[in-house]
């Protein structure tokens, strides 16, 4: 099974990328195979200068899951909007635009959505 999944909102201000985090962690230790598409505000989740001491990062769980084998990418029109580029974003993660999220969906057996 393939679990697909979308973050429209960015870090801290929603529990939706948390959500994401626990859920893949979750299928990932069913077997399952997971894909992160970040879009709109949600590319700033993977913003490799996230600094949150004393609580939880973000970007180091988008870092674990990324060494787990979880595919994320980010709308790279979306970043560029919120002045994020290819140095500044997690390794491992890539900008892309809606062809590799059309790809995510069709190779998705579901395909869940986290937004405002």
């Amino acid at each position: 099974m393939r679990i697909g999944f979308m973050v429209r909102t960015g870090p801290y201000s929603f529990q939706n990328v948390d959500t994401v985090y626990e859920l893949v962690k979750a299928a990932l230790n069913k077997g399952y195979k997971c894909s992160v598409f970040m879009y709109e505000d949600g590319v700033l989740n993977i913003h490799k200068g996230i600094k949150s001491p004393g609580e939880r990062n973000i970007a180091e769980h988008m870092k674990e899951l990324v060494t787990k084998g979880v595919e994320i990418a980010a709308c790279g029109n979306c970043a560029k909007f919120r002045g994020l580029g290819k140095d500044s974003i997690i390794d491992g993660t890539k900008l892309a635009g809606m062809a590799v999220l059309t790809d995510m969906v069709d190779k998705s057996d579901r395909f869940v959505t986290f937004g405002f």
